[in-house]
Formats: C-alpha cells, sequence, structure tokens
C-alpha cells in the first residue's frame, strides 16, 4: 500500500478523505460547519497491546485547507493528513524530478509561512489518542505515555498540537465517541481565525451545547491567498493495529454542511451613530463679602 512504516493497519482497514470542492469560502468572515454521526458500540475482550483495551479504535477529524484535492493523504494515526514530508519541506512542494506542484489553478503549493497552502486546521476525535503523538520527519506531539484515549485533539497550520483533551475531561455528557444514535458536532471558525468553537448536541433536542472553545492563537489577517478555503473530513479504522478485530464495524455520516462567505473580496462598512447630546453649560456667578453667624437659642427659665 505504499505506507510509511509507522502505519500499521490490518487488510480490511477503512479509511477515506473528502473535500467538498463545489464551494471555497474566504477565511476573512466565519466559516461554521457542521455534520451527523453515529457509532453504535460494541464489546471486544481483546488486550493484545497497551491500545487493544478500548472497544473499538477509530478517528475522525475535520478540517479547512487550501488544497481542492487531498495530496498524500494517510490513514491510520494520522487521519487523513497529508504526508508529513510535504508539509515540512519548506519553499515549494517539488517531485523527485524539481518539478514544482502546483494546484488545479496553476497555483505553486508552498510551506512559506506567509503563503498558507494546505492544511490550515484540524480537529480530531480519536479514541486512541494516537492523532496527537510525535511522528516521522520532526511531527511535533505527545509521546506515547502521554496520549489521552476518546479525546480531541487539534493541529494548527504548522501542524502543530495546540490542543489534546480527552472528552471525559471537558464534557460528562459526551464522555466517549460511541453513541447509538445521529449526534450532531458543529464547528465555528471565527474572528478572523483567532478561535474555533466546537458544540454539539444530541438526536432528543436541537439546542447545541459547548463542548470546548479553542485559541488558534493568531489572525489570518497576517495571511494572503484567504480566498480559496475549502472544507474536508477523514476516517479511519482501526488507528494503528495489525488486530482487525479492533475495526470499528460501523460508522454513520450524513448531513455535512458548510456556511461562509463566498468571494475574493473583503467587505467593509462604516456605521455611524447620531451624536451624542451634550447638556449646556448655564452661567454661574461669583458671589463675595458674605458672612454668616451662629444664633443661639434663648433658654425660657
Amino acid at each position: 500500500m505504499g505506507f510509511p512504516s509507522d502505519i500499521i493497519l490490518p487488510n480490511n482497514a477503512r479509511y477515506y478523505t473528502f473535500l467538498e470542492t463545489k464551494k471555497r469560502y474566504n477565511s476573512n468572515y466565519d466559516i461554521v460547519w457542521s455534520f451527523q454521526y453515529k457509532l453504535p458500540d460494541r464489546t471486544s475482550s481483546d488486550n493484545l497491546n497497551f491500545l487493544s483495551n478500548d472497544l473499538y479504535q477509530l478517528g475522525f477529524s475535520t478540517f479547512l485547507t487550501t488544497l481542492s484535492s487531498p495530496l498524500s493523504s494517510l490513514p491510520g494515526q494520522y487521519i487523513g493528513d497529508q504526508d508529513p514530508a510535504l508539509l515540512l519541506s519548506g519553499g515549494q512542494i517539488t517531485t523527485e524530478a524539481d518539478i514544482s506542484l502546483v494546484t488545479e489553478d496553476n497555483v505553486f503549493l508552498t510551506t512559506d509561512e506567509n503563503v498558507l497552502s494546505g492544511l490550515l486546521m484540524k480537529v480530531a476525535f480519536d479514541s486512541t489518542g494516537l492523532y496527537a503523538a510525535s511522528g516521522r520527519d520532526g511531527r511535533t506531539g505527545a509521546e506515547l505515555k502521554d496520549v489521552k484515549r476518546e479525546s480531541l485533539i487539534l493541529r494548527n497550520y504548522n501542524n502543530n498540537v495546540i490542543y489534546n483533551e480527552s472528552l471525559s475531561s471537558i464534557s460528562t455528557s459526551f464522555s466517549t465517541l460511541s453513541t447509538d444514535t445521529f449526534r450532531t458536532l458543529r464547528f465555528r471558525y471565527v474572528n478572523l481565525g483567532q478561535k474555533l468553537f466546537v458544540d454539539y448536541h444530541e438526536s432528543d433536542t436541537t439546542e447545541f451545547t459547548a463542548l470546548t472553545t479553542i485559541d488558534m492563537g493568531f489572525r489570518l489577517n497576517d495571511y494572503s491567498n484567504l480566498n480559496d478555503i475549502y472544507c474536508g473530513f477523514a476516517f479511519t479504522t482501526p488507528v494503528s493495529s495489525l488486530n482487525s478485530t479492533l475495526t470499528a464495524q460501523e460508522f454513520y455520516l450524513k448531513n455535512f454542511h458548510i456556511e461562509g462567505y463566498e468571494g475574493s473580496t473583503v467587505l467593509t462598512e462604516t456605521i455611524t451613530s447620531a451624536e451624542i447630546p451634550m447638556n449646556p453649560i448655564s452661567a454661574v456667578s461669583t458671589v463675595s463679602n458674605i458672612t454668616a453667624r451662629n444664633i443661639l437659642p434663648t433658654t425660657n427659665t
């Protein structure tokens, strides 16, 4: 299959990545997207290694990218990431024949810090927590002993982990990925990319509950090439194992929906308000030479 040596999956592993390429969004504006998923619980008596005492191994992620199609998308613990060697190469991405790679619109693929190209941000839900682990080619992250099962993990445009928390530590009602009914997840990428809000609701309600708020640590107005943002999704099961019994048997996904501003211009509007009324100052005359004296009350005897 041509995977790197650290991706260990059985022959019946399932994995895919897709992008919504019909619409491209301007990230100077808020981007909001949501989907529904269902992961019925299952039982397993396997206990073959340090990861096998989970009932299953599964990871799914959603992301924003400037690429109109995935490039070297890797399954397993990368949950659909591009090949880290490409992400960390710096400058223009080239082939072995030293030919620069371009997008469908003939835009060079680069990893220059001032021109975003490729992954903008990616948030993953991982039953093993391995998406947060460090990897080959200098990929930063946690050591294996520090990964958190049933976790929510976010990597930024530099592929650095900026959020890694177990679901049970951030929610009492959403403490595991398994759900026998459809759960809705909503992501709000707001304030020029400064924050990501993650919300959810169960099938028996339409009211969203805040799961977490993540500070992204930068502002997108410092970068160019921001009018062609695509939204995508990736899935893999198992995450890292030759044990096929850890594969999640059923995973359902539906109603992938995105909202945002389409266009290359940034619209501005000057907002004016009525003048603040001011009370006129009345003239005051100064009076001088005024004296006062105390008059003692008289006492009748």
